[in-house]
């Protein structure tokens, strides 16, 4: 007879890798968590990369940990959700992660991704975080799922690396696509990681953050 869960005395693990049994409201058809409205509050005086040391004399609780690097360097608020929380316990606002969302991916595998992200901000929520969406798109074709879940006329944030620089067609996809979320979503409030296009803030009132990498090259400048 084939062994199923049912009959189990005890689960590994990985028993529940996909979360199946947390699962959260939805109100959309692929079942995408929709995360629950954030009381609009003064935005974090800062952005830092997640896990990232921070001096001691900054108080975590202006600032806030983002999730702008390569995935691997976060897949454990993932893999491991209440692991992954003894490191962001001392902040009280998160932002979700940023699962990439490549345009030559399968758009099953972008959907994933957008999954993955609400699921990690509406469990964060569970857990009494603030939690503000992170958005993302690749082309027009994510667009049916890219901004699910997400509330409409509240805070949300992207990332504009590199966008100023890359090749323009990228420009012109990441250009699109922000006009299409402040169409779908009316956001109060875009904040942003790096310098956004000049047309994206004729669209909304942003902030833009500085990235890790603009940082170190002031403060080179500053010890010349």
């Amino acid at each position: 007879m084939t062994r199923t869960s049912e009959r189990w005395q005890s689960k590994p693990g990985n028993f529940d890798s996909l979360h199946a049994g947390q699962l959260f409201t939805t109100g959309n058809g692929y079942g995408i968590p929709d995360l629950l409205p954030a009381a609009i509050a003064p935005p974090p005086a800062w952005l830092a990369p997640y896990r990232q040391r921070i001096r001691a004399e900054v108080s975590l609780g202006e600032g806030c940990p983002h999730f702008f690097l390569d995935d691997y360097r976060f897949e454990t608020v993932w893999t491991r959700p209440y692991k992954a929380l003894s490191a962001l316990r001392p902040y009280t606002t998160l932002l979700s992660p940023d699962f990439s969302l490549y345009r030559e991916w399968p758009l099953t595998l972008q959907l994933w991704n957008v999954y993955r992200n609400r699921w990690c901000g509406r469990f964060w929520q569970s857990q009494g975080f603030r939690v503000i969406p992170t958005v993302s798109w690749s082309t027009a074709a994510s667009y049916d799922f890219c901004f699910l879940g997400v509330p409409r006329r509240g805070v949300v944030a992207v990332s504009a690396v590199g966008v100023r620089q890359q090749d323009p067609v990228a420009r012109q996809l990441f250009v699109d696509g922000f006009r299409e979320m402040v169409a779908r979503l009316e956001p109060v409030l875009v904040l942003s990681y790096g310098r956004l296009p000049p047309t994206c803030s004729e669209l909304v009132e942003t902030i833009c953050y500085p990235t890790r990498w603009a940082g170190i090259r002031a403060a080179r400048k500053g010890r010349r």
